[in-house]
Formats: structure tokens, C-alpha cells, sequence
């Protein structure tokens, strides 16, 4: 056995040390994981809601790491209007569908029409997502509102708890009936004091009669049409009868049974379920103009997915937007939050909904909802539009002259350039 200092037993010993100090390195650098891809996606949903779902995709996409943030509806529009500012938007984002016409006159959006043809028949709302024939987002959920009817106040006004409300004079009937037989009670809820959910409120008896907010072209204000009058006369006929406040107040109003009829969204179910249990309501269609005439038509409202132009992961954007999208991945979502309904038209058929009959009833509504005017300046049109209806309600103006007014306003904001 030779000894330390021996020059061969010196190199056989680096030789050696060399040889481990590799095998060292080679097993460190298999321990190490490959650097993912960050996919940002900000959107309105608690987290605990979307979660779930997130984690389902990164496990069927080991390389992707998506990082959630939660927005939220009183500032979430400001928020992603700053990051597109500042060059630093996030890769996909939830927009509501009222945020997508400025977005679009920006061009801060992809267009993802010839990107997304695949999907149009397995989703509703492309209508709220699109421009012009060209679709800028997905729809992910869709929502709309419907009537709340308390069929206790009903009985107790003496008329059939189980007639359904098919047209205005029935609307009407039962509204005034109930404000003038019942005490302490009030027919119908007409909002007030909230002009950005005025709109949607009024609105659906217009869509109803044939009227609208703009020409089909989207060049020219056509709130004063004949059938937008005859929409808004038919509404503030009701005003004698109604609880004249914000939405929160009607459906506190209706909770405790001081109200027969509210029109609401789908997040009103869950409140009754919580805070009223032992109410009995129903969840009619929006009233038509008469049997022979006009649609149930109702708002309608969605939350779509967009991918701006700063992203630099658009493709894994729109794969995770089409995981999204799909009904597996979107029932969870409503089922968690209660607020909008899966665009996939397959969630329809969703056991989910034959045990739960009061939600399906959105279901039956949103074939004749409609969405407000997808146009670059639409804040500044529903602005007016909800101004002249509080003139309107306030009786400022007769029903005539205030969309009349809204006529000539919105008309000098359309022709005013950008």
C-alpha cells in the first residue's frame, strides 16, 4: 500500500474527488425542477370558489403555474385599466360585459375570432362578446334577471297564488291589488337611488315591446321610439303601487314579506334560503306586452374572459380560458357563488339543476334576455339612459320628453369623435 505522498496516489485521489464532485453535481441538477410558466389571471369570484378549479388545470398542465387574484366589482375596472396603462396586464383576465366596448375601441384586446370558432356552439352570450361580427372574449358565465313573486301576499290579496304573470295587465293587477288590499305591504319594487342598475330594470319591458337602445347599425339613439314610450308609461303606471329604493332595500323588502314582487337576480334564492326559509315565492318569466305581442324579454349580462395584447403567454391563456369554459369546470363556480349562470350550454342538463327547480327557472329566461348595446361608449350612453328614466320616475319629465332627451344626448355623444 503506497503512502499520502505519493505523487500517484496523490492524482489517483483528485482523480478520484473529480469524479464525485461530478456525480454530485449531476444528482443535484436532477433534483431540480424545471422552471414553470406563470400564467396570471385576474378575476371576480372568491378565491376558495375558483381554486379548486385552478388546481385541476396546473395538475393537468405540470409546467403551468397560474396565480389568481381576486378583483373586485367596485374597483376592479379601475385596476385593470391602470395595468394595461402601466404595460404590466394580466394574461387572462374576467371582464364584466359592460368593461369590453372600451376595451375594445382601445385595442388592448386580442381578437380571438378565428381562434375560438370551435367553441361557438357549446356557449351562449358570443353576443356580449363580440364587436362588429368579431369575437374579443369568451363567455364563461351569463346572467339575467327574472321576477320574484310572493305568492303568500298574492293569496292574501285575494287572487290565485298559482296564476302565473304572463303580461303586463296581469303584472299590473297583481301589483296594485296586493299595494291596496294588504297592509303594510307594497306591490312591486322600482328602483331608485342606483342609476347604474336602472337599466336593467326598465329596459326588459322595452326589449319586450320591439324597442331598443340603438339602431341596428349602432349609429343612432332610438330611446324615443313608440315602443320605448309605450314601454316607459306601462312602467311608471306601477310607481303608485311600488317601494320606490335601491336593490338591497327591495330585497329586504321582499325577505320579510313586505313586498309581492321584485325583479332580481339568482343570488336573491340563496338570501330567501338563508334568511327566510319558510317564504313562499315563485320565479316567473318577465311579463310580455300582451299574449299575441312582444317576448319575456329580460336583461342579460355576462363575465367573459379576455387575453390583452402586453400578454406574453397568450397561447397558455386561451388554453387555460377553454378549460374554464367548460361545463365541468363552470358548475362548481355557480354552485359555490350563486350569481351567474355556466355559458356552456351543456350545463343546462346539469343533475344539479333538476333538484334545485327555482334556479332553473334562469334557465327558461336567458333564451329571451338581451344584452345593452356592445358599443365603444357605452359608459357614457347608459349614463344618460339611466339619467333620463330617474327624470322620468321623479316626474321631472313626462315619458316623452325624457327619451326624447336621451335621443339627442346620446346622438351628440355618437357623433362626437373619439
Amino acid at each position: 500500500m503506497g503512502e499520502a505522498g505519493d505523487p500517484k496516489m496523490r492524482r489517483w485521489a483528485a482523480a478520484t474527488l473529480t469524479v464525485a464532485v461530478s456525480l454530485m453535481l449531476v444528482a443535484g441538477c436532477g433534483k431540480k425542477a424545471a422552471p414553470k410558466n406563470v400564467l396570471v389571471f385576474w378575476q371576480f369570484s372568491p378565491i376558495t370558489a375558483i381554486q379548486p378549479v385552478i388546481d385541476r388545470f396546473e395538475a393537468a398542465n405540470p409546467g403551468v403555474d397560474v396565480q389568481v387574484e381576486q378583483l373586485t366589482w367596485q374597483s376592479g375596472r379601475e385596476k385593470i385599466v391602470a395595468a394595461i396603462a402601466a404595460g404590466r396586464p394580466p394574461d387572462l383576465c374576467e371582464l364584466g360585459s359592460t368593461f369590453l366596448p372600451g376595451l375594445v375601441a382601445d385595442s388592448t384586446l386580442v381578437d380571438l375570432t378565428d381562434r375560438v370558432a370551435d367553441m361557438r356552439p357549446a356557449l351562449f352570450g358570443w353576443d356580449v362578446a363580440s364587436y362588429r361580427g368579431r369575437a374579443y372574449a369568451i363567455p364563461w358565465m351569463v346572467g339575467t334577471r327574472a321576477l320574484f313573486v310572493n305568492d303568500l301576499l298574492v293569496k292574501r290579496a285575494g287572487l290565485d297564488s298559482g296564476a302565473r304573470i304572463q303580461t303586463w295587465a296581469d303584472l299590473r293587477k297583481t301589483v296594485q291589488t296586493i299595494a291596496e288590499r294588504v297592509p303594510d305591504a307594497r306591490g312591486f319594487g322600482m328602483n331608485t337611488g342606483e342609476r347604474e342598475i336602472l337599466f336593467k330594470k326598465f329596459m326588459p319591458f322595452a326589449w319586450g315591446n320591439g324597442g331598443n337602445i340603438l339602431d341596428s347599425t349602432l349609429t343612432r339613439s332610438v330611446m324615443g321610439s313608440p315602443q320605448n314610450v309605450e314601454a316607459l308609461r306601462f312602467y311608471l303606471s306601477l310607481k303608485p303601487y311600488s317601494l320606490l329604493d335601491r336593490q338591497e332595500m327591495h330585497e329586504q323588502a321582499f325577505t320579510s314579506g313586505r313586498i309581492g314582487v321584485v325583479i332580481s337576480g339568482p343570488w336573491l334564492i340563496r338570501k330567501l334560503a338563508q334568511e327566510a326559509p319558510k317564504i313562499h315565492y315563485s320565479i316567473q318569466l318577465m311579463p310580455q306586452p300582451a299574449l299575441n305581442r312582444g317576448t319575456h324579454a329580460s336583461f342579460a349580462g355576462a363575465e367573459v374572459l379576455g387575453i390583452f395584447r402586453g400578454s406574453k403567454r397568450q397561447a397558455a391563456a386561451l388554453e387555460l380560458a377553454r378549460f374554464l369554459v367548460q361545463p365541468e369546470n363552470t358548475m362548481p363556480v355557480y354552485i359555490a357563488t350563486g350569481n351567474a349562470f355556466p355559458a356552456a350550454t351543456a350545463a343546462g342538463l346539469d343533475t344539479y339543476f333538476n333538484r334545485h327547480h327555482q334556479e332553473s327557472r334562469f334557465l327558461d329566461q336567458l333564451p329571451t334576455a338581451v344584452a345593452p348595446p356592445l358599443h365603444p361608449k357605452w359608459v357614457e350612453i347608459e349614463e344618460i339612459v339611466n339619467g333620463e328614466l330617474e327624470e322620468a320616475i321623479y316626474g321631472r319629465k313626462t315619458p316623452e320628453a325624457a327619451l326624447q332627451s336621451a335621443d339627442a344626448r346620446i346622438d351628440a355623444v355618437l357623433a362626437a369623435k373619439p
